[in-house]
């Protein structure tokens, strides 16, 4: 394994069914679906930011508001804070409910018209309790031909068809241990063809593993040691037609062979790379880092961190170069977007960064008013227009055109101060119907343990929780998915008009 340390210094170079019975049954309707029924090239949004880039072909629109331009919202039984995944005309998401969060529910809703078509239960195999500072049904789901991926912080990954029948389930937190994450996990699955990639980093072993789509099966599992806590995802990047699995978590940079299992190189020395996951732009991946509570503080060292690395091949050995490391950038909840000779940063308090992507010099900095939680989407529309789609986590959506200076198309509103108020005291409620109560819940570890006992009010106010907020997006068939704690939106055309 070849290792190296950062220098940041600029510009360097429910239901089930088995899985032999869900063969027999349903081949010929998953056939019948994948022929007929599966979305055309560019159509789908298999994963946590699509295809790992979070860029797409699309004819979004660029105004709308509470009255005009949605085409419908839905409610999200539970609660929720993972990213909507599309295949055809189904969109998923997931949510949980209950003190521990023992009921984990994967949903199927109708592109078109926003009805909601099954909802399928995982019953938690571990306890992770539902306090709104943790992480409550985070992790995005993967999609493909086959059906629906999806892990929890209990540590359950499950496959279902796209008709809500259970295929399997792997239990890999019951299997490998208890997770020591103040927080909880909230990794999100990355995928290849015929395997997922689940990635556990915490006050302990920790770990990535493979597991195979069809059976269930863990097919490898690479020990990364004991680490501290991070919630970023693995990506998926391509050298020829060799897959490697990039994680970018707990100070590391790590590329995986995705086949194996084994460690191809590693980059230490980082800052701050724990919650924003890595962003691949063909054979260039970008890091996101950021200064936190209890965690990485140096600004100067953080900026550098938020880097982009070039991966290399020599004789058949793959390995990597940094390019560059930002001189003023910070990514908070969101991932870093490489698009249209641009990358983009939003920092915690609203700051938008903008590099240039071939040398990691500043080319503006812009407060846009709200962090971002949902990370940003490069829309390409069909006449070659480039915009993009930054979806504040207060429900605004900023609207801008790539270039050398702040240039904003838009800035549309989601929803009123009336569905405001609503969705804040529905939020409200969930809480309270699933709070653990006081004499089980486990004493708070790592730096919520300074909180514990604050008025959940206070804490509200400290860290700007105040529903409803935007976790994640989705775009499919020029439509801009947008999902809250409870709510699903679906920003485009009437489904009248998207059938023509």
């Amino acid at each position: 394994m070849r290792r190296s340390r950062m220098d940041f210094g600029r510009n360097i170079e429910g239901r089930e069914i088995s899985v032999s019975k869900f063969m027999h049954q349903s081949f010929c309707l998953q056939f019948f679906y994948f022929v007929f029924v599966s979305p055309a090239f560019g159509q789908e949004w298999t994963g946590f930011r699509g295809d790992g880039s979070g860029t797409v072909t699309a004819d979004l629109p660029t105004r709308w508001s509470p009255d005009e331009g949605i085409a419908w919202q839905a409610d999200i039984p539970g609660y929720g804070q993972s990213s909507p995944v599309v295949w055809g005309d189904h969109v998923y998401v997931t949510s949980s409910e209950g003190p521990w969060q023992q009921d984990c529910k994967v949903h199927a809703f109708d592109l078109q018209s926003g009805t909601k078509l099954w909802t399928t239960h995982v019953e938690a195999t571990t306890k992770v309790e539902n306090y709104f500072r943790n992480s409550r049904a985070a992790p995005t789901c993967c999609v493909d031909e086959s059906g629906v991926y999806s892990f929890f912080a209990s540590g359950d990954v499950t496959a279902m068809t796209h008709q809500g029948d259970t295929r399997w389930s792997t239990p890999i937190i019951k299997t490998y241990g208890e997770v020591d994450n103040e927080r909880g996990v909230a990794s999100s699955l990355s995928q290849t063809e015929t395997h997922l990639f689940v990635l556990v980093d915490h006050h302990g072993p920790s770990y990535l593993l493979s597991i195979d789509k069809h059976s269930g099966d863990v097919v490898w599992k690479a020990d990364r040691g004991d680490r501290v806590p991070s919630w970023s995802s693995p990506v998926i990047a391509k050298i020829g037609k060799r897959n490697i699995v990039v994680t970018s978590s707990a100070d590391t940079v790590d590329a995986y062979d995705a086949a194996t299992g084994e460690s191809l190189w590693q980059l230490d020395g980082l800052q701050g790379n724990h919650i924003p996951s890595a962003s691949v732009d063909g054979s260039q991946i970008f890091v996101g880092s950021t200064t936190m509570y209890g965690g990485a503080t140096d600004e100067d060292a953080v900026a550098g961190s938020n880097c982009c690395i070039a991966l290399t091949e020599d004789d058949g050995k793959l390995g990597y170069r940094v390019r560059w490391g930002a001189e003023r950038a910070n990514s908070y909840y969101s991932t870093p977007l490489a698009f249209a000779g641009y990358v983009y940063y939003v920092n915690k308090v609203g700051v938008l960064y903008c590099v240039n992507q071939e040398t990691g010099n500043q080319v503006f900095a812009k407060r846009i008013g709200n962090p971002c939680w949902a990370s940003a989407v490069g829309v390409t529309k069909p006449d070659g227009e480039q915009l993009v789609y930054f979806v504040l986590k207060n429900g605004f959506t900023i609207v801008l055109r790539p270039g050398n200076e702040y240039d904003q198309v838009a800035r549309n509103q989601l929803y009123d101060a009336s569905a405001m108020m609503d969705a804040r005291e529905a939020a409200e409620k969930q809480r309270k119907a699933n709070t653990v109560p006081a004499d089980q819940a486990k004493p708070k570890s790592g730096p919520e343990k300074v909180f514990a006992g604050m008025p959940e009010s206070q804490l509200h106010q400290m860290f700007s929780y105040g529903d409803p907020m935007v976790y994640g997006v989705a775009v499919a068939r020029n439509r801009l998915l947008i999902r809250t704690g409870q709510t699903l939106f679906c920003v485009g055309q009437n489904s009248k008009e998207l059938a023509k």
